[in-house]
């Protein structure tokens, strides 16, 4: 088998090969995005680009959602498989996706977000009750104004009327973003710094880090660097990259799901409040996930230790 084409470069060198890579591609799909944008909605760039702030306007949001999709491809999807590509000649190879983990793990990782939801949510209600010193009042602003922007953006696209814009958002906000942000930070961006720091719990730290980080959600900063190693951890244990796009998407999907559940009456709870003013609760969701995050860690040792007992000796 042929080496790969950029099989010999280094850690440090891989990771900056990739980000050029992203800005590339991103910078193509774009440009090709904007190009095909001018006859699908009928506008002129400069009509389109004055659209994009108007959160209210049903073709604005509609516009917006076609560059939400593009982003998820040019930014997410596509370089990690090129870089697969690239580095080892084989998407599914270097991104593990071609790794099966045991049935039983997508049982526990469901349970697992159930029992976890309450330390979440409190988690949340903690970092939204932050507050900067004085001196820093002018990012505190600025960190508000922009928290702001991103819910009237979240709320612009829940706000829907028919199935199929309810199938749209479950594609665009579930599946779309769990595959794509994936592939990036835990197949990509942790891997990389894992080699290059030649430590693996530095490398789901960090790449941690600039998940949280990448939202530009600073009020949501600590609940989301939380998911981050959750997502990381049950990669580097499991060895499949499907295990936390599946966690990735039941966390996406449930937001999706409850907000159309409440604009329908079908209940009357907000999920996100699972929790609050509940420090039992709390406690009792923190051990529970503690345990299932142990078992899952658990069988999965198992499972390599059987794996490698029953490879045959050299001769």
């Amino acid at each position: 088998m042929k080496p790969a084409w950029l099989g010999s470069l280094g850690p440090f060198n891989r990771l900056l090969f990739f980000i050029l890579l992203m800005i590339s591609v991103f910078g193509v799909v774009v440009f090709a995005g904007m190009a095909l944008a001018i006859p699908l909605f009928g506008l002129s760039p400069l009509e389109i680009t004055a659209l994009l702030s108007d959160y209210e306007n049903p073709e604005a949001v509609r516009i917006l959602k076609y560059f939400q999709i593009l982003q998820s491809f040019g930014l997410f999807i596509i370089p990690p498989l090129l870089a697969g590509i690239f580095f080892e000649r084989s998407a599914a190879g270097y991104l593990h996706l071609d790794t099966k983990p045991l049935p039983l793990t997508w049982i526990l990782v469901l349970f697992l977000f159930v029992v976890m939801m309450p330390f979440v949510n409190a988690m949340i209600t903690w970092n939204e009750a932050m507050k900067l010193p004085p001196a820093l009042a002018g990012m505190e602003a600025w960190m508000k104004g922009m928290e702001e922007q991103a819910a009237k953006l979240t709320d612009a696209f829940l706000r829907v009327e028919t199935f199929g814009g309810f199938v749209l958002n479950i594609c665009m906000i579930a599946i779309l973003p769990a595959i794509g942000e994936e592939f990036l930070f835990r197949g990509v961006i942790q891997r990389l710094l894992g080699e290059w720091t030649r430590n693996i719990h530095v490398g789901i730290i960090l790449s941690a880090v600039a998940f949280s980080a990448m939202h530009l959600q600073f009020y949501g900063f600590f609940p989301r660097l939380f998911l981050g190693l959750l997502f990381g951890y049950l990669f580097y244990w499991t060895g499949s990259l499907w295990v936390p796009v599946f966690a990735h998407f039941l966390n996406n999907a449930v937001a999706v799901v409850s907000d159309q559940l409440m604009a329908r009456g079908v209940v009357a709870g907000n999920f996100d409040s699972i929790g609050d003013d509940m420090p039992v609760v709390v406690v009792i969701s923190v051990v529970l996930t503690g345990i299932l995050l142990y078992i899952i860690r658990r069988i999965h040792v198992l499972k390599a230790v059987h794996a490698a007992a029953e490879v045959p000796p050299k001769k």
